[in-house]
């Protein structure tokens, strides 16, 4: 679509059109899909993905998670599931 930005390097394509990386835009559906899950917004709940830590260390907030370990059964454990 843009043929002036065909020569240069992935980065100064995405700085010239102001785009994200993909790493990026990763990272911000995941954040995205784990507020949707703490608020109530999907049918699963967080606790399906996550246990909170009560150990006070939170600096006055009550909502530090921590990812719950999986073995076999990885797949079962997406969002997208």
């Amino acid at each position: 679509m843009f043929p002036e930005l065909k020569s240069l390097p992935y980065e100064q394509r995405l700085d010239e059109l102001g785009l994200w990386t993909l790493e990026e835009r990763r990272n911000r559906a995941d954040l995205l899909e784990v507020f949707k899950l703490i608020k109530g917004f999907t049918v699963v709940s967080w606790a399906h993905f996550f246990t909170r830590i009560d150990n006070g260390t939170t600096r006055d907030h009550y909502w530090k998670l921590m990812k719950k370990h999986n073995c076999c059964d990885l797949r079962h454990h997406f969002f997208s599931q």
